[in-house]
């Protein structure tokens, strides 16, 4: 049994600031070698980590370009919801996206907690997922827990999370070594950078990174995009797959952008610091206050599903801008 593993697709319709190529033929580009090496190694299913769309309301003329190619993978295309394919992080607004509307024409199909049993050449997977929810790298978060079935012969977990091998934020993430699971392989994206195959206590943890590169960080100049092919067999064998229609960073993304973008962040840094004695929030971006909201232990459960609730119907009423 063969699984591909592409991360991170952001479809879209605009060119981010720092891409100085046309970034939807970029990315068409990208998502048709993936169909091309999903059809030539003959998988039989492909896996995306979330974050299919860049916002939970990508416009149809934008949408139907990529349905036309998503519709011309001869495997099934198993998904779990990333944060940008859903109003406020709310699950509970997947139906109104356009991610949804995917999900319910058949184009992709959602893994849910539940899971689903897939069989072939003997090999029996049981295939679970987590779509994105505030509280999924919350401390002592159970979003990466799998209970592996004692008939089946593997288990993987797909989830979008900022699961990651050692610690790059100060908080809002989950360490591999942190995990206890039963699954043999749990992959998630979210990290775009991500961190290629990992084993830890007899289980292995992927995130190929995305496939696409918006930042012009450093780091993401040099990372050059691929996607991750799984074959189940006897053993588990992952292989890493730099995508051939992959440009050089150097090519795409453009530096001066981003040495605009922290002379603002400075500026930002200093009003902020000036007001923060103001109110207790001290940040201006919906991500930043969501994740505050979320993390306040001193917020009861009630008030924070409700404070979520609220922000994720104004983003719907406002058109997702926010995303």
């Amino acid at each position: 049994m063969k699984l591909l593993v592409v991360n991170d697709t952001h479809i879209r319709g605009t060119t981010p600031s720092r891409r100085v190529d046309n970034f939807k033929e970029t990315l068409l580009d990208k998502l048709k070698e993936v169909q091309q090496i999903a059809e030539k190694e003959e998988a039989d299913m492909v896996l995306h980590s979330g974050d299919l769309f860049d916002r939970p309301d990508t416009a149809p003329s934008i949408v139907s370009e990529f349905v036309k190619l998503l519709r011309d993978f001869s495997m099934p295309i198993y998904i779990v919801a990333g944060n940008h394919d859903l109003y406020g992080h709310n699950p509970e607004t997947l139906p109104r996206t356009m991610l949804g509307l995917l999900v319910a024409s058949g184009i992709v199909n959602l893994i849910g907690e539940n899971g689903i049993i897939r069989e072939k050449d003997n090999i029996k997977l049981q295939l679970t997922g987590r779509s994105f929810d505030y509280t999924l790298d919350n401390k002592n978060t159970t979003a990466y827990e799998v209970e592996k079935r004692e008939d089946v012969d593997y288990a993987l977990h797909l989830v979008h999370g900022m699961l990651l091998d050692k610690p790059v934020f100060e908080d809002g993430y989950t360490l591999i070594e942190d995990i206890e699971t039963e699954a043999d392989i749990t992959i998630t994206g979210h990290y775009h950078l991500g961190y290629g195959i990992k084993e830890f206590n007899n289980s292995y943890f992927l995130n190929p990174g995305s496939i696409v590169r918006i930042s012009a960080d450093l780091k993401e100049i040099a990372r050059m995009p691929q996607v991750a092919l799984i074959d189940l067999k006897d053993e588990i064998n992952i292989e890493l797959m730099t995508l051939d229609s992959a440009q050089q960073g150097e090519e795409v993304l453009d530096r001066s952008e981003l040495e605009k973008q922290k002379f603002r962040e400075k500026k930002l840094a200093d009003f902020n610091q000036q007001i923060s004695a103001a109110g207790e929030f001290k940040h201006f971006k919906i991500d930043d206050i969501l994740d505050e909201v979320a993390n306040n232990q001193n917020i009861s459960q009630d008030v924070k599903e409700e404070a979520l609730s609220r922000i994720s119907q104004a983003q719907e009423r406002l058109g997702g801008q926010n995303q």
